[in-house]
């Protein structure tokens, strides 16, 4: 019917609530008409779902706790390459010696300088003032620059490295303290003025020097040759499989 046809049974009075209850009746149809599907998912489309994605993170999770373990690890060795590279530059450009330190233990690495003044003692390169070093149970004071978690310095059950670099696998030798004693769980790789790689008791020329990370996985390692050459290497966990970065 026409809404806006006169109704006879309306009054002149009451039209326009007359019309008005006929579009209520109309807008009410038309929702009703209109009105979507609320019915929901079924229990075994919620099921099929969860089963799916469940499956899904099964998958996921292991790939990318792995390659965030692979990414930290080479992180570190990117930082020890950097700070061994700078060691051997400043060793250079001050006429000095100067070493990456390793803490075998707590985890972390510090590049040193060898201050000539008066009796002679290691600083810190980071320090602007220049005091001297101590040890406590082989972590010197200063800033140091710790490994990402997961990691540490080692070799795991490697018994050969890379053997371009370094045919019987080790770290480097003990670092020695301001008096000249060896700090227990420490390697250093040290540089005499010319950046070539010495041993810290007779400073002497080394044929190779190295320090090796682990995250029980993976090996990492860099190697320094007689002429101050830096090489970076990585293992998978196989003697025979160390290939060059």
């Amino acid at each position: 019917m026409d809404v806006w046809n006169w109704n006879p049974e309306c009054s002149i009075t009451a039209a326009w609530q007359c019309v008005n209850r006929k579009l209520q009746l109309m807008r009410k149809n038309s929702m009703e008409f209109d009105a979507p599907d609320q019915s929901g998912f079924s229990l075994l489309e919620i099921v099929i779902v969860l089963a799916i994605s469940i499956t899904l993170v099964a998958i996921a999770v292991p790939n990318y706790v792995s390659i965030v373990a692979s990414m930290r690890i080479a992180g570190d060795l990117r930082d020890l390459t950097g700070a061994t590279a700078q060691a051997k530059m400043r060793a250079a450009a001050d006429f000095t010696r100067a070493r990456v330190y390793a803490d075998l233990n707590g985890g972390s690495f510090q590049l040193q300088l060898w201050k000539k003044a008066g009796s002679g003692c290691w600083v810190a390169e980071a320090d602007t003032t220049s005091t001297c070093l101590t040890y406590s149970s082989g972590t010197p004071s200063g800033v140091v620059t710790s490994l990402s978690q997961g990691d540490t310095f080692g070799y795991g059950t490697l018994t050969a490295g890379p053997s371009a670099g370094q045919a019987t696998i080790g770290e480097a030798a003990k670092c020695l303290d301001n008096s000249g004693t060896a700090i227990t769980n420490t390697a250093c790789i040290v540089f005499n003025s010319r950046g070539i790689p010495i041993d810290a008791s007779t400073l002497a020329p080394l044929a190779t020097g190295a320090l090796y990370l682990t995250n029980g996985t993976v090996v990492d390692g860099l190697t320094i040759s007689a002429t101050g050459s830096i090489q970076t290497w990585s293992n998978n966990g196989s003697s025979s499989s160390w290939t060059g970065q």
